[in-house]
């Protein structure tokens, strides 16, 4: 899962690396509800609040199904099933990761008041 915000002056995805799956976790594991970070294309510092962040699936996942579709359709050719193995499989798996990115993109944190 790719965890993404947009900067404000160049319009352009900003990218942070993270293992969490849900912006609660994201809050325990920066110590805050915003993030303070630098444009990777323009250099502006700007603060974002964490509900700010949209998620998406990996690239990586689509070439991975696409090519275990490959696989499988290879292995399984010769005892007959293929399309119930080499179809649904590559299916489970990237919607799995797109409901995941959906599941962190529909979940959001309440704002604090500043005092």
């Amino acid at each position: 899962m790719i965890i993404s915000y947009y900067c404000s002056s160049c319009k352009k995805d900003n990218y942070i690396k993270t293992k969490t799956t849900n912006r609660f976790d994201l809050e325990r594991e920066l110590g805050s509800d915003e993030i303070a970070r630098n444009c990777d294309h323009c250099g502006t510092f700007e603060k974002k609040h964490l509900n700010r962040l949209h998620a998406e699936p990996a690239k990586y996942v689509l070439w991975l199904c696409i090519s275990l579709a490959i696989v499988l359709t290879m292995l399984v050719f010769y005892f007959g099933f293929i399309a119930v193995i080499t179809v649904s499989l590559p299916i489970w798996i990237y919607f799995e990761a797109q409901k995941r990115a959906s599941q962190f993109n529909k979940a959001v944190l309440t704002r604090r008041l500043k005092k």
